[in-house]
């Protein structure tokens, strides 16, 4: 959403989607990993594809006098904020970098202080994440207001978990949600669970 809304701004733009994803795990040639995101946000970012670097710091000669907007999401290690925007520097006057992660560890390592924790939704906001999934409205459907309500409890206030739980029970009748809540109360379907891991 604040992509869209401030990205017109930046002189040049782009969101790199599962940072984690695209990181060895283990890291055995760590400058190596750290070229090949380099030259994957080279790519997003001027709009070209498979721009091939020769070495760490190209990124920062190409951008270093562009105001940059960067989203870097899903960050799971400190290779990865190295590779991508070690110095402020390495942009233009007025770049803004935003950084998703799980872990505050990576980001404080880097010293990283303007940090934004992202609080679960309120009991209320849950239920509506839940019923829009589900029923597609922001409230329980009548005769489903419990049913709603303990669905939402187990998904444990996690937005994708609301998502992924509304969305299994969109279109099924109230008869089988009740037969359904008992086997999700003792053992979740196996994508919800994972996704709620």
């Amino acid at each position: 959403f604040l992509f869209n809304k401030v990205s017109s701004n930046f002189q040049l733009s782009t969101i790199m989607v599962n940072i984690k994803g695209c990181y060895p795990r283990p890291c055995l040639d760590e400058y190596n990993a750290q070229l090949q995101l380099q030259s994957q946000m080279l790519s997003q970012i001027i709009n070209q594809k498979d721009i091939a670097i020769p070495h760490l710091g190209v990124a920062q000669e190409r951008l270093k006098e562009k105001k940059v907007f960067l989203v870097l999401d899903d960050v799971d290690r400190l290779g990865q904020i190295v590779a991508l925007a070690k110095e402020t520097q390495w942009f233009g006057p007025g770049s803004r970098i935003i950084i998703t992660t799980e872990d505050l560890r990576v980001l404080k390592a880097h010293g990283i202080n303007h940090i934004y924790q992202v609080d679960f939704p309120s009991a209320d906001e849950a239920l509506e994440i839940f019923c829009i999934n589900a029923f597609g409205q922001k409230s329980p459907k009548t005769g489903f207001t419990e049913l709603a309500y303990e669905v939402t409890f187990l998904a444990g206030k996690l937005p994708l978990g609301l998502k992924v739980m509304g969305s299994y029970f969109r279109g099924m009748s109230k008869q089988e949600w009740t037969r359904s809540l008992p086997k999700l109360r003792s053992r979740l379907d196996g994508e919800i669970e994972s996704i709620l891991k």
